[in-house]
């Protein structure tokens, strides 16, 4: 071992850092590894990066659209199932044109144990929110 630290997913560190100041507030940068992390493993795609928008007066499980680049060019055509991903999580995304701003993206730096976690969440929501 090197002894140097593992790099850590961008959002995983935010994510720490707004809950050891804002315990009770709501984050989806969770959500946003969980659903990359579930697309890299369910289509085989070696990363996806994650696009999630929101404007500006939204806040919790509201987003305003997401967006699934796997090159650097074009959109993928991952992105409507994330966005049933995040229907599924119980999000609701609407665009009403305002302004938005995009948060960042899963590194998609995590564990093979997180990995698996996230699929089987992300997994077992799809099929709940399908069985409705």
């Amino acid at each position: 071992m090197s002894g140097r630290a593992t790099p850590r997913c961008v959002l995983q560190v935010t994510r720490e850092r707004r809950l050891s100041v804002y315990p009770d507030e709501f984050g989806l940068e969770q959500d946003v590894c969980d659903v990359t992390l579930w697309l890299a493993q369910k289509y085989r795609v070696p990363s996806a990066l994650v696009w999630v928008d929101r404007h500006f007066v939204q806040s919790g499980r509201e987003i305003a659209g997401i967006t699934v680049m796997t090159s650097p060019r074009h959109p993928d055509p991952l992105t409507p199932a994330s966005r049933e991903a995040f229907l599924a999580l119980g999000y609701k995304i609407e665009h009403t044109g305002a302004d938005t701003y995009g948060l960042p993206f899963c590194s998609g730096r995590h564990s093979l144990h997180e990995a698996l976690q996230a699929y089987a969440r992300i997994d077992g929501a799809l099929r709940d929110w399908r069985g409705r």
